[in-house]
């Protein structure tokens, strides 16, 4: 049943990505961007996030839910979905599956 849920609903592609850095001759680090490491399925919400905030007492305010199986994740990971990067700020167990909460990354 649970694979059946994946197959159906998990059918969007999120990235997770790793911030990648270069360290110069003289110590200095210059940021290289960011480097997609991983991806999983999941289904993407925007339009629940104050209800979600509400009901497990979150005090920010969330930009993304990501319901999934995909259990890799952890908090302050760095996600993309759709060339908009959030920071992982809660992964919450629900059910069969994940929650996973995020902001929008600001660099």
């Amino acid at each position: 049943m649970t694979k059946q849920i994946a197959k159906t609903f998990y059918d969007k592609e999120v990235s997770v990505l790793v911030k990648q850095s270069n360290i110069d001759a003289e110590g200095g680090v210059t940021s290289k961007g960011y480097d997609v490491i991983d991806t999983f399925k999941g289904n993407v919400n925007f339009s629940n996030c104050k209800q979600i905030q509400e009901e497990y007492g979150l005090d920010y305010n969330i930009d993304v839910s990501i319901t999934t199986d995909y259990n890799l994740l952890k908090i302050n990971d760095i996600i993309k979905y759709q060339e908009i990067i959030y920071n992982v700020t809660d992964i919450l167990p629900s059910d069969s599956h994940l929650l996973v909460v995020a902001t929008k990354w600001r660099q």
